[in-house]
């Protein structure tokens, strides 16, 4: 996962989200917080194509009022593989939320958002593979397309952005 070092921010996202819905795949649609999840990664899809979405609305996935968030059901999650599952997702949105308010320009940040960074991500990756439901080759495609298109020299300003369905997915 080190190559993550190598990408720009958006890159990096793309990287998490492409981990957490391998994961998420895990999770059945009739779970309790299956439509959280999903509504919540579909969100941070929409953000990295360039779509008009706070990093507070964002961050709501992962820490809400109403306690109907991506945390609540990962802390309630009891199925060790499902937990990976949850855990990538908090993750991935975790990650994407941390980029958005950078984007942003966004001095104070929610206190949940603070701890969030590029080992974050790196973490996450790591966590999937320990899982055995998620294989490193199965990023090869997307890495090698994210290092070619999306290097470290450009930056997320440029508004970049990356269109899940140019990503490589196997």
């Amino acid at each position: 996962m080190d190559f993550i070092y190598n990408l720009n921010a958006e890159a990096k996202v793309a990287v998490g989200l492409v981990i957490a819905e391998n994961m998420f795949n895990i999770i059945s649609m009739d779970e309790p917080g299956y439509k959280i999840g999903r509504e919540a990664l579909d969100s941070c899809w929409k953000w990295l194509e360039g779509e008009k979405i706070d990093a507070d609305d964002l961050c709501n996935y992962i820490d809400s009022e109403d306690y109907v968030d991506v945390a609540e059901f990962t802390n309630k999650e009891k199925d060790v593989q499902k937990q990976y599952a949850w855990y990538s997702v908090l993750d991935a949105v975790s990650y994407t939320t941390y980029q958005a308010y950078k984007k942003e320009k966004r001095k104070f940040v929610p206190q949940v958002v603070e701890v969030i960074d590029d080992e974050t991500l790196k973490i996450l990756g790591e966590n999937a593979i320990e899982s055995c439901y998620f294989k490193i080759e199965s990023l090869n495609n997307v890495k090698i397309y994210l290092l070619e298109n999306y290097s470290l020299n450009d930056n997320i300003e440029t508004n970049n952005y990356i269109k899940r369905d140019s990503l490589p997915l196997v």
